[in-house]
């Protein structure tokens, strides 16, 4: 498709670049430094059990490379999703699921429900299995619970955009719309975030009857 086509062009003519510019220090002292550089609010959300301190430093680059460009390039939406797909490739993380949790908390901003249909293609890439689609929405959960809780009436509205763009299936949304869950944000903030992911819900279930 088209993104493939994008992608593929641009592995090849910024090839010589990522080899200086995405070089990856893995000594014990670059990953601490790299640590200390990110910004609190994601230091926390980055955190993951159970992982390598190697592993897990690979999302900790990409998050603020993420961060960085968005600064370099003046916001988010500057940011090209060829080259952020061709990042996290070079980071070996293309295929795993916590990198959708890495994604929203720094590729979004309170333009999140015009944002997603234009990144859709490059996730839909991302996103390959169930496990991809909760952890996505694990992301989502953070950023607008934890960093932007102002948008936090917007959920429906958020979720909506994400079942269009096929970016998570109904058998994955109604679960989660019904329960709160602790595993990326405490469980308050959690079942706030799934209040307002009520009418999205209920939409959803009318969608169900309506076919039927």
């Amino acid at each position: 498709d088209e993104l493939t086509k994008q992608i593929q062009e641009g592995a090849e003519e910024i090839q010589e670049a990522k080899e200086v510019e995405w070089h990856i220090d893995t000594s014990e002292a670059a990953i601490k430094a790299r640590a200390q550089d990110l910004p609190e609010d994601l230091k926390r959300a980055l955190v993951i059990e159970g992982e390598e301190d190697a592993e897990a430093s690979e999302y900790d680059v990409f998050g603020k490379w993420i961060i960085d460009t968005a600064k370099e390039k003046g916001g988010v939406d500057k940011v090209d999703s060829v080259e952020l797909y061709l990042k996290a490739k070079e980071l070996g993380i293309e295929t795993k699921h916590r990198t959708l949790t890495v994604i929203p908390q720094t590729l979004f901003s309170d333009k999140i429900v015009k944002q997603i249909e234009g990144r859709a293609p490059m996730l839909q890439k991302l996103i390959t299995s169930e496990k991809h689609e909760k952890a996505f929405l694990g992301g989502i959960e953070r950023f607008v619970g934890n960093d932007k809780p102002e948008l936090i009436p917007q959920v429906s509205a958020i979720c909506i955009q994400i079942y269009n763009n096929d970016l998570v299936s109904e058998e994955v949304f109604k679960p989660w719309c019904q329960k709160a869950s602790k595993k990326y944000v405490d469980l308050k903030v959690s079942k706030t975030v799934r209040k307002s992911a009520e009418k999205f819900y209920e939409w959803l279930c009318q969608e169900d009857s309506d076919e039927e």
